[in-house]
């Protein structure tokens, strides 16, 4: 036997020699009798020969049979002596919409009662915490390995970080579980890595700014998007872009719009431009967001808000000149306001607009013939060589012709006569305005000339370095004669470019 069972065995024999001297000197009955309760019971019932014995020492075979009896019935009632053992602290991290946890150190329970079954293995983990959204379950009972996982998948913009307690529990002193012990308590902390799930959002829908023409910012106007993812990686905005291409504008990763180049209120009042964000993940804004940049003409003093051009119908009343007229003073110190209206008419034919006389009045008041022949009239079927000229509207139907050098209104012969006659009136009613070539060229008014060959003028009417001319050559249909005459007026009404009204030639001959 080894050294454990004599060991066993001598305990076991001083304990029976107990009960046999305690028979004896009780009520001296047999030792077999004395046996028959208890433990003493067993003990005799082992062999036949113990029976018919008074000590029990005589039979070794029953002193073996009992040790090993006495051992296995105290390692049942005395054996579950430790408490199970884990780490202090346990740091863990769960990816996002997941519920698989990865601790540092992995779970692990161990108990210096191994390997005694129950109280050796390890049955349970249990989490100490308010509302902890984790259980850890043992995967092996034997070794202690045990396993944390989420009840469900977490959100990490609802919660990154999670603390909690946890202890491990042994199987107890047998089968039904009594007599468990609980480890001592380890505290674990979760942290929950986030997934870029959500793309940066603007926080206004329009931005809006004014600046000075000619004037180069380093602001303008700053966007700002947000992101709701819960890592900074994620949530965070590392770059801003301008959507709309060959814009003179830049946006820096802040947000900041600046101007690249001086801008011109003549050239461009408004921009429109487009920006779009990216996380620190590369995430893009799911919308772009439009920003308006107002271009604003140097401050000068005056008179602002007012039209040089009225329109005014007659019939319709008063009306207001200037309504939305201010004057600005560009914050400059104000002693006294002077204003002066002065109101002119762009007609290009009859001088004041509000003049009440028709053509065929003016005509009588200058005394004109009556039989005289209008060589301009209002282009119709028998009179279609004025179709072709630029015109104004003028009042009672009369049609009044813009001649800017480049076209001309040829007039049948059966209309105008060929020679002048002894007396004769040529009667315009004109506006002279700059030429558009050079000074010394003729701007020819009338003219009559040869149909082939030699082009000589008959007669003419024409305006030269600011002078009203008129030539006459009187018997052309004689060749070999020639008395031509010019007349000339100096007029300061043609070289000003104003308007020279009733100019007329009237000639004797």
């Amino acid at each position: 036997m080894g050294n454990a069972a004599v060991e066993g065995l001598g305990t076991l024999q001083e304990e029976a020699a107990s009960l046999i001297n305690i028979h004896e000197r009780s009520d001296q009955r047999s030792w077999t009798e004395g046996f028959g309760r208890g433990s003493g019971h067993r003990l005799a019932s082992l062999c036949p020969r113990c029976r018919a014995v008074k000590y029990l020492q005589r039979c070794t075979e029953c002193w073996r049979q009992t040790s090993e009896r006495f051992a296995l019935t105290k390692r049942y009632t005395a054996v579950n002596k430790h408490k199970p053992w884990i780490e202090t602290s346990y740091h863990g991290v769960i990816p996002e919409n997941t519920d698989t946890v990865l601790l540092d150190p992995p779970l692990v329970a161990l108990d210096k009662d191994a390997p005694v079954p129950f109280a050796g293995e390890i049955c349970a983990f249990k989490i100490h915490g308010q509302d902890a959204p984790f259980e850890a379950v043992v995967l092996n009972k034997t070794s202690g390995v045990g396993l944390l996982q989420a009840k469900s998948p977490i959100d990490c913009e609802l919660q990154k970080e999670y603390t909690f307690i946890i202890q491990a529990y042994d199987c107890g002193s047998g089968p039904g579980g009594t007599g468990w012990k609980k480890s001592h308590k380890a505290v674990v902390h979760i942290q929950v890595n986030d997934v870029n799930e959500f793309p940066p959002a603007f926080r206004e829908p329009m931005y809006h700014a004014a600046v000075t023409e000619g004037k180069i910012y380093d602001s303008i106007l700053q966007v700002e998007a947000a992101d709701q993812d819960c890592s900074p990686q994620y949530s965070q905005i590392c770059n801003y872009d301008i959507v709309t291409p060959e814009t003179p504008f830049a946006i820096d990763r802040n947000g900041n719009i600046r101007n690249t180049e001086k801008l011109s209120y003549d050239r461009q009042q408004q921009y429109k431009i487009m920006v779009t964000a990216f996380d620190c993940g590369q995430k893009r804004a799911t919308e772009s967001v439009l920003v308006h940049i107002d271009v604003r003409p140097v401050c000068k003093p005056g008179w602002q808000g007012w039209n040089k051009r009225v329109d005014y119908e007659p019939g319709t009343g008063s009306k207001q000149l200037f309504p939305k007229m201010h004057l600005e003073t560009c914050d400059d110190p104000l002693s006294s306001v002077r204003a002066t209206v002065e109101l002119q008419t762009s007609h290009i034919g009859k001088g004041c607009d509000r003049e009440t006389y028709s053509e065929k009045s003016l005509q009588k008041l200058c005394g004109a013939s009556s039989g005289s022949t209008d060589l301009l009239p209002a282009p119709s079927a028998s009179t279609n060589w004025t179709a072709s000229l630029l015109t104004d509207s003028g009042r009672d139907s009369d049609l009044i012709f813009r001649f800017d050098g480049r076209q001309a209104a040829k007039i049948p012969d059966r209309v105008v006569p060929q020679n002048l006659t002894d007396q004769f009136t040529i009667a315009t009613w004109m506006k002279h305005g700059p030429s558009p070539g050079l000074r010394a060229e003729k701007e020819t008014l009338l003219c009559n000339s040869d149909k082939t060959e030699m082009n000589r003028h008959h007669y003419a009417l024409y305006v030269h370095n600011c002078r009203l001319v008129f030539l006459l050559r009187r018997d052309f249909t004689q060749v070999d004669t020639f008395r031509p005459a010019e007349f000339h007026w100096k007029l300061d009404q043609p070289s000003k470019g104003e308007l020279a009204e009733k100019e007329g030639v009237t000639g004797v001959m």
